[in-house]
């Protein structure tokens, strides 16, 4: 059996041995909310005062992480099995901290920070020895860049000559997040927040084999502090004797994901609007007294079940959760239930969840308006998916903005969606008005658009293709060409640089030659196509596509390739730089103008 052992943040980055995340991981993915659930949780846990420090004395005195699990250490790297995200994150907090005490002339401090980012020299303080952390490959270069000593605090679009724009704004959230909060700190202050960040801890459990570890993995899952929260709520209603809570508890976990904490704050979001961690247990249960601790229950149960279906639903299952609603007008709709699902599914696709609390309050102010049998409720619901979709894909997929620019005011609509005197209508068509005075504009779409590239966002690509493709057509005639859910090497349709990457100038820098990966040379090409298509020139491939050619008969429903085509037949003899330029622009307008516009 294996034993956790409790290991504080200070120690772990005291470890002899340095840390790697191991081939093929799940990319970083923290954003802003994740960094600002850290910094909650610290500033809770953080002593300012006697009178704090008293308190804190009564209490659980330190951060509890979650679990860290490894494998054995080899040739001094330690390989981390779960935790990746969190020690990511925690030592881009780090270099917050460090950067601040030295701005602050607090040298020693910034030196003790430095030393649980990198390995320092044992008698030459200015040599570094590398990072601690060898960082997930999609944000690798990057991340060693800005753990740098020397590091200008500027993240860079391009090292060298190479562009990390996407890996950049993995990681931009969360460090500008970091670094606007310690910004306002003085050097007490930065040092009673470096306290309780060193003594925050882990649940450690160290693996000997990869099999074991990836057996533990399946069975685990970071949640942190979540379970504190949530077993805090869950002792709390078992005091007030709420019928069989323990099964309701039970269905309550497995609809969270993994990510209870988020799910019970935004269940609190959808009711009642703003929350910040530190006060959401607190506020819960002054909630389940305001409406009987039973009827949260219920609530809970019942939002938990829409928080799985933006989780990862189906089709089908969306289309059972309206029915189960007696939402007749969207569950006996194709067009309607289908709607929503594939709005989910881009949703889940740009890592996005803020719009679940306002989305679920919508919902019940249209049931609480009398409409569930309403076609015009429906189509505004339909509408305001798609809404949601459309902002989060200019504004997040595209544009690389932080998710909490939308936050608040998702917080405002839920609670005003919760009046009981609200009109769905009104306040849907005043959501969405919303939502577009805040999407970027169409020059800086165009530009961010431009820096989209393969293979770093290739799912990413097949979504674009997939919505441009399906413009306009009824549900009978889509094609779909996006589909994460199936594994990657079964994907129906695949990507196709229509100028062959064997085209390529070796002479020329990567960077130089990088428009051979943005969108206006891509294609989606169905699977066993591509082979056929190989290292054709652009007007061999254009023979094939058309004029009866051998593979004309595969594009019968793909209106991208038709119209690509059809706008572009003169141009494919002589392909090059300037015309995939312009393609790119062009995608970009209608993607901004048409398909993705919100209305």
């Amino acid at each position: 059996m294996l034993t956790p052992i409790p290991k504080t943040v200070a120690a772990i980055l005291s470890d002899k041995s340095k840390y790697a995340i191991p081939l093929n991981p799940r990319a970083y993915k923290w954003g802003f909310e994740e960094a600002d659930d850290l910094v909650e949780d610290l500033k809770s846990y953080q002593s300012t005062t006697d009178t704090q420090k008293k308190k804190k004395e009564e209490k659980q005195t330190t951060l509890f992480l979650g679990n860290f699990i490894t494998e054995e250490p080899k040739n001094e790297i330690i390989h981390i099995v779960d935790g990746q995200q969190r020690l990511t994150t925690i030592i881009l907090l780090l270099v917050a901290c460090q950067r601040r005490a030295t701005s602050l002339g607090a040298h020693h401090v910034a030196s003790v920070a430095q030393g649980k980012i990198r390995f320092t020299h044992p008698t030459k303080e200015n040599i570094s020895l590398g990072c601690r952390l060898i960082a997930s490959d999609s944000i690798r270069d990057v991340f060693e860049h800005i753990v740098d000593p020397k590091w200008d605090g500027v993240i860079p679009s391009k090292i060298g000559k190479v562009s990390v724009v996407r890996r950049a704004s993995r990681i931009r959230p969360v460090y500008e997040h970091f670094e606007k909060h310690v910004s306002g700190f003085n050097q007490d202050q930065l040092g009673d927040f470096l306290d309780a960040l060193y003594d925050a801890y882990f649940f450690t459990v160290e693996v000997k084999s990869h099999e074991q570890a990836l057996a533990i993995f399946e069975r685990t899952n970071g949640r942190g502090q979540d379970l504190e929260i949530s077993d805090l709520l869950k002792n709390y209603l078992f005091q007030k004797e709420v019928c069989e809570i323990d099964a309701a508890w039970k269905t309550i976990i497995a609809n969270s994901d993994g990510t209870i904490l988020r799910m019970l704050k935004q269940f609190y979001i959808s009711k009642n609007g703003y929350i910040l961690k530190p006060q959401l247990y607190k506020e819960l249960k002054r909630y389940a007294e305001k409406v009987h601790p039973e009827k949260l229950t219920q609530a809970l149960a019942e939002f938990s079940k829409f928080y799985r279906l933006v989780k990862g639903a189906d089709a089908k299952e969306t289309k059972n959760y309206f029915a189960e609603l007696g939402l007749d007008e969207v569950a006996k709709k194709p067009d309607r239930y289908k709607a929503i699902w594939s709005a989910l599914q881009g949703l889940r696709e740009f890592n996005v969840v803020q719009f679940c609390p306002v989305a679920y309050a919508a919902i019940e102010c249209l049931i609480r308006n009398g409409a569930k049998e309403s076609e015009g409720h429906a189509k505004a619901l339909v509408r305001l998916f798609k809404a949601f979709e459309n902002y989060h894909f200019i504004n997040n997929a595209v544009c690389d903005s932080v998710g909490n620019v939308v936050e608040k005011l998702y917080a405002d609509y839920s609670k005003e969606y919760a009046k009981e005197s609200s009109n769905f209508f009104s306040v849907t068509d005043k959501l969405i008005n919303a939502l577009k005075a805040k999407s970027a504009s169409l020059e800086e779409f165009k530009t961010k658009f431009s820096e989209i590239s393969y293979p770093d966002s290739s799912s990413l690509i097949l979504y674009i293709f997939d919505r441009i493709n399906n413009q306009g057509l009824e549900v009978g005639q889509f094609t779909p060409i996006y589909d994460p859910t199936s594994d990657v090497d079964r994907h129906d349709f695949t990507i196709e640089h229509f100028l062959a990457q064997k085209f390529k100038d070796k002479s020329k820098s990567k960077n130089e030659m990088s428009y051979f990966d943005m969108i206006g040379n891509l294609l989606p090409i169905y699977f066993r196509d591509n082979n056929k298509l190989g290292s054709a020139t652009p007007a061999e491939k254009h023979d094939m596509l058309t004029n009866g050619g051998k593979l004309e008969k595969n594009v019968h429903n793909l209106p991208i390739i038709k119209d690509f085509i059809s706008k572009h037949s003169k141009d494919f003899e002589s392909w090059d730089k300037a015309k995939i330029l312009k393609r790119t622009e062009a995608v970009a307008s209608d993607a901004y103008l048409n398909v993705f516009a919100i209305k």
